[in-house]
């Protein structure tokens, strides 16, 4: 049958999105295309109950759209439901969505301290679910505690495939099991990996270096893409370049290094802080796209907010003790009142700040103010504190010093 006669469908893994610019969304392969009125006008037309010869379009195009797997030409009529949002001037795209206070570890570097064991209700979780899709989300992170740990993960697990965005299961990996890892509809599965056994164990407990490795071939094994997540301490300094040959080998595709921002238990432990200076040169070894980044002119965070287990809504995890809201009042009403700071308030200046995007604003906060430099990013960039406006709490490495005598 040529195509001609085929009838033209947008494929279930893709969406239109309607962001800050017309796109279409792949949530299978996370890739966003972004695209003109035209290009967007004739997809919404693709909603199966018309041939390519109907729909008519660039020819070209169609072909391309085919081979990205955004389209599919089908011999039968086949009824996609194509859903349109609203445009946005900073659009909803990540979800950090707290399922459980639940942890079977106590790592030493978690800044979330010890919770009482909750889990999220299931109409809280389905709300969320159900409020990010409709304003367009791209990215939704399942976090806890450990959320493999919710009592009902595998029936929230099961009703993940049914909505447009794309699910990222974030695991310590150590609960991994064959059968576990079948069973899983995420698209991926970010694993914490903090330095090879002996540093990873330091932070995380014994055994579990061994476990998580084990849980991440496992995910591989099953189909899912595996990405990994390591924070810089004083114990794995020197682990970077092994840790990153065992990324390599074991296939993880995307890599992302931070440095852990001092709250939470790891306050109990401050031997573990590097200074911004010692820290900054590890931030490069990461890899890979991941990230949930701003628009110009935005500092971090931009399109990013978090939902607590108890409904509370911050603009980022690290806010959840001092929310906007609880999600009981919608989605979109929270996400209004979530601060998009400009980068001309914040008292940097220097010429990467429209590349740095003044860092971390909350470890920014913590160690200068609200509209502070975030000493890591200014120590990757070269950029000492005499080049900061308007002065703060005092240095990153000041206050390293006074956390380390009041803990």
């Amino acid at each position: 049958m040529p195509l001609h006669d085929k009838y033209i469908t947008l494929t279930d893994q893709c969406s239109l999105r309607h962001l800050e610019m017309p796109c279409v969304y792949n949530k299978v392969t996370d890739e966003l295309y972004e695209l003109g009125t035209d290009a967007f006008e004739f997809l919404k037309l693709c909603d199966g109950t018309r041939t390519a010869g109907e729909v008519g379009g660039d020819p070209e195009f169609v072909s391309y759209c085919i081979g990205e797997g955004i389209l599919a030409a089908l011999p039968r009529p086949y009824k996609r439901y194509i859903n349109i949002g609203t445009p946005s001037d900073a659009s909803l795209r990540y979800m950090e969505l707290h399922l459980t206070t639940n942890c079977n570890l106590r790592c030493r570097h978690c800044y979330l301290s010890a919770g009482a064991g909750e889990d999220m209700e299931f109409a809280t979780v389905f709300r969320v679910f159900e409020e990010f899709d409709s304003m367009q989300g791209l990215r939704m992170l399942l976090s806890g505690g450990e959320p493999l740990l919710h009592r009902g993960f595998w029936y929230i697990n099961e009703r993940l495939q049914g909505y447009g965005f794309r699910s990222i299961l974030l695991t310590n990996g150590t609960l991994i099991t064959k059968d576990m890892a079948a069973r899983l509809k995420v698209h991926e599965a970010q694993v914490s990996i903090d330095g090879m056994m002996t540093s990873h164990d330091l932070l995380r407990g014994d055994g579990t270096f061994k476990r998580a490795v084990k849980g991440i071939e496992l995910l591989t094994e099953a189909g899912i893409k595996v990405s990994a997540a390591t924070m810089i301490t004083a114990l794995n300094r020197a682990d970077f370049d092994e840790m990153q040959m065992l990324m390599e080998s074991l296939g993880v595709a995307e890599w992302s290094v931070d440095v852990p921002s001092f709250t939470g238990r790891f306050k109990e432990n401050p031997g573990l802080l590097l200074s911004a200076e010692e820290a900054a040169p590890y931030m490069s070894y990461g890899y890979g796209g991941g990230h949930h980044g701003g628009v110009d002119g935005y500092a971090c965070g931009t399109h990013l907010c978090a939902v607590g287990v108890g409904g509370q809504v911050a603009k980022c995890g690290f806010y959840l003790n001092s929310p906007v809201g609880n999600i009981s009042e919608g989605l979109g009403s929270n996400w209004d009142k979530i601060e998009r700071v400009r980068l001309e308030r914040l008292d940097c200046d220097c010429e990467h700040i429209d590349i740095c995007k003044g860092g971390c604003r909350f470890r920014a906060e913590s160690y200068t103010h609200a509209y502070g430099p975030d000493p890591v990013k200014c120590s990757c960039y070269g950029v000492t504190s005499s080049r900061v406006k308007g002065g703060g709490k005092g240095d990153y490495n000041e206050s390293r010093e006074v956390f380390r005598k009041c803990v």
